[in-house]
């Protein structure tokens, strides 16, 4: 996500809480959705799998490149008030894409009543990739090697 963190009440974008339910672990998405009355939908295209390429740019502004392909499973569908839930998500995992359209046409309706019903759904959801996110930076900080002490020790010094 980015560096925005998501306060409930404040007007988050779409690409924002869209980020948060791609990334959020599936079994929080499913506390969040048994916490909520279920809406009626209809599929306009069922959790399906899909292959999408990566790009990077040498220096985040350089020469853009393929880095490779990953596979996502995407899905969209409409709830009853009209909205559309679009939902693409890094791995193979229908039951994840399918929560997270239904929670990004909610998200849509809930920001055109001004209601800010689910922004705390998004904010919990938020907390638990970002602690999830920090749990990694930890590990991998804890791995980390400084190679110069290493040769300067091969050295004798």
């Amino acid at each position: 996500m980015s560096a925005t963190q998501i306060v409930p009440g404040d007007q988050t974008t779409r690409r924002d809480w869209m980020t948060v339910l791609a990334k959020a672990p599936l079994a929080e998405l499913e506390r969040q959705w048994a916490a909520i009355a279920r809406p009626k939908f209809q599929w306009i295209r069922r959790p399906e799998y899909g292959a999408t390429m990566l790009r990077g740019a040498v220096g985040r502004t350089g020469t853009v490149f393929n880095l490779g392909e990953a596979t996502v499973t995407r899905c969209t569908v409409q709830i009853e008030t009209g909205e559309i839930g679009i939902a693409y998500v890094l791995g193979r995992n229908k039951r994840h894409a399918a929560l997270a359209a239904l929670f990004d046409g909610l998200l849509q309706r809930d920001q055109l009543a001004g209601a800010a019903i689910f922004a705390p759904i998004i904010a919990a959801l938020d907390r638990c990739v970002r602690e999830g996110e920090q749990a990694v930076r930890h590990e991998t900080q804890q791995s980390k090697v400084d190679f110069f002490m290493l040769g300067r020790e091969a050295n004798g010094e």
